[in-house]
């Protein structure tokens, strides 16, 4: 239930009180990366609904991490986020309050000690799809002890059932990911590495569903992107077909032919 109220909250625009309020807080944090502060910043200032933006979250905010696996260019762990996010509407303060604790996963970029300016600006440019409700909850970033930097996202799994899907919950699920990447498409963007592992399934009492993760998150984050060079990163089997290297479209959806 929690997952539909979360996405009923997006709906409420956020004011400009609380723009303002996000603006006297700039002085009173930093990531200690000039470009990963001026991409926080901007999602907040550019923001149009609750939780449509990205915070700066200290890592002791967070309890019980716990390492899940590694794929790519990245590390998984789970964690305990004690304040939670934004989304609880407190009638007596007329703000928005945190939820409380919530486990999230925290995606380490390995080698983020150096991350690139390209990389950054990668997330910027997707920052609109990360946040959209259709696909998987962003909340912010953080820095684990070793200075690699971390997305923080909302944990989601399947585990109704031990796993088992009725006929409904494939429709579902294939549903969530149609959704997800026409909001993808509509931002003019493409996911250029959508395969299994980038798919979150969440489940409750009315529905199963999946979120594509990962959007625009590809390639080591210390890489600095050259239009004409050869690299591709990603699962080969599926990529987005490359033509001159540029990335197309159309490709995502024999995704769904696949399945």
């Amino acid at each position: 239930m929690q997952d539909h109220i979360s996405r009923w909250k997006r709906t409420v625009i956020k004011d400009d009180c609380e723009t303002n309020s996000m603006k006297e807080n700039f002085l009173y944090w930093t990531s200690e990366n000039k470009e990963i502060d001026e991409l926080i910043r901007h999602t907040q200032l550019n923001a149009f609904q609750t939780c449509d933006y990205l915070e700066w979250i200290p890592f002791e905010k967070f309890e019980m991490v716990k390492y899940i696996g590694n794929g790519g260019f990245c590390s998984i762990y789970s964690a305990l986020w004690m304040e939670g996010p934004r989304w609880n509407w407190d009638d007596g303060a007329q703000e928005w309050a945190r939820a409380g604790p919530m486990t999230v996963a925290l995606k380490r970029l390995d080698n983020s000690q150096k991350i690139s300016s390209s990389y950054i600006n990668q997330i910027k440019t997707y920052h609109k799809c990360l946040q959209s409700a259709l696909l998987a909850e962003t909340f912010g970033i953080t820095k684990d002890p070793t200075s690699n930097y971390m997305i923080v996202m909302k944990y989601q799994y399947l585990d109704r059932h031990n796993g088992i899907l009725s006929w409904k919950d494939i429709i579902d699920i294939l549903q969530g990911i149609a959704r997800g990447l026409e909001r993808i498409h509509i931002e003019g963007k493409i996911h250029r590495n959508l395969h299994g592992g980038n798919l979150f399934i969440e489940d409750d009492e009315i529905l199963t569903d999946a979120r594509i993760s990962d959007v625009g998150l590809y390639g080591p984050c210390y890489y600095h992107e050259n239009k004409n060079s050869g690299q591709v990163y990603g699962v080969l089997p599926y990529i987005a077909l490359v033509h001159k290297f540029c990335f197309l479209q159309k490709k995502k959806i024999s995704f769904l032919e696949l399945v």
